[in-house]
């Protein structure tokens, strides 16, 4: 592949921001791809400051020009170290970049933004410093998640591996890009890839009625089955072809299975794998707009793992 992969990394100098920086040094190809460790600096308007003029505010305005301070170093501190993680990972000093702004409109919003200058992927920490924000999911990634469809976001969550790679795939348009993306991103050595169709059962139990037999429940898994095979082979080829070894790339179909998204998160987990890619939506487009049902649950769901959502 000739062109390199642009990454955006949305740093905000977190213990989990740097997880996430740890991960992108083994999920990609050290030769194949650009990395900008981003950051927005939020720093105190320029109207607050004037207040360094009235007597009655000067003591505390310099403990805050202070603190401004001691900010900035700190998250310049933080960049040079994520550059030496990467470093250490066999990156190319010319092949990371760091780029501190001042905040302008908004942290997630000016994240988007530069997101818009040819990158390939933004990669973000599930939480960041203001963990009380939002309980499940960093407000930061959270907002960016949603905002995102015209590139793959990476929501890195605790410090997971990268070398075991599960893909929900159902056959979609937005499963068949979770492979695209895979194939062309991942780093194809040393790394497993399992394809995973997860069947839901058919049948419905309510108030003790059921309303197919278990005839019809066989029948639907059986066809659902011969659906998709052919299918997974083909998205199985795909990734060989683009490097990853046949013996690495794994075909998994299930069946009784109630929630798609919770199986795929226990199965991922049960096997212990680090990373869990889906398409932003699955066959049933109208459930959500911009995320499908799968994908949001997955999301919610896997917190020490890195979701990819292509």
């Amino acid at each position: 592949m000739d062109k390199k992969l642009k990454i955006l990394m949305a740093a905000d100098g977190s213990d989990q921001s740097l997880n996430a920086v740890r991960y992108i040094g083994g999920a990609f190809s050290a030769g194949r791809v650009e990395v900008v460790l981003f950051s927005v600096r939020a720093s105190v308007p320029e109207s607050f400051l004037d207040l360094r003029k009235e007597a009655a505010f000067r003591s505390t305005m310099l403990s805050i020009s202070a603190w401004e301070s001691q900010t900035k170093r700190d998250l310049d501190a933080f960049m040079s170290k994520a550059k030496d993680v990467l470093m250490k990972a066999d990156f190319p000093d010319k092949a990371v970049s760091i780029h501190i702004q001042p905040k302008k409109v908004g942290i997630a919003r000016d994240i988007l933004q530069e997101s818009l200058n040819g990158y390939d992927a933004v990669v973000v920490g599930r939480t960041g410093i203001s963990r009380i924000k939002d309980f499940v999911l960093g407000s930061v990634a959270n907002k960016l998640v949603g905002k995102t469809p015209h590139i793959p976001i990476v929501v890195v969550g605790g410090d997971p591996s990268p070398k075991k790679v599960l893909v929900g795939f159902d056959g979609s348009e937005g499963a068949n890009r979770a492979v695209s993306v895979v194939s062309t991103m991942i780093d194809p050595a040393n790394c497993s890839v399992t394809l995973c169709h997860v069947i839901r059962r058919l049948n419905l139990h309510l108030a003790g009625e059921f309303f197919f037999t278990p005839d019809d429940e066989h029948e639907w898994v059986d066809q659902a089955k011969k659906d998709i095979l052919p299918q997974m082979q083909a998205a199985e080829n795909r990734l060989v072809n683009a490097g990853f070894h046949p013996s690495e790339v794994f075909v998994q179909i299930l069946d009784e299975e109630v929630s798609r998204a919770s199986k795929l998160v226990k199965n991922a987990t049960g096997a212990g794998m680090g990373t869990i890619v889906v398409g932003r939506r699955g066959l049933s487009m109208v459930e959500e707009f911009v995320l499908g049902r799968v994908s949001t649950k997955v999301l919610s769901m896997a917190q020490n793992m890195a979701v990819w959502i292509a």
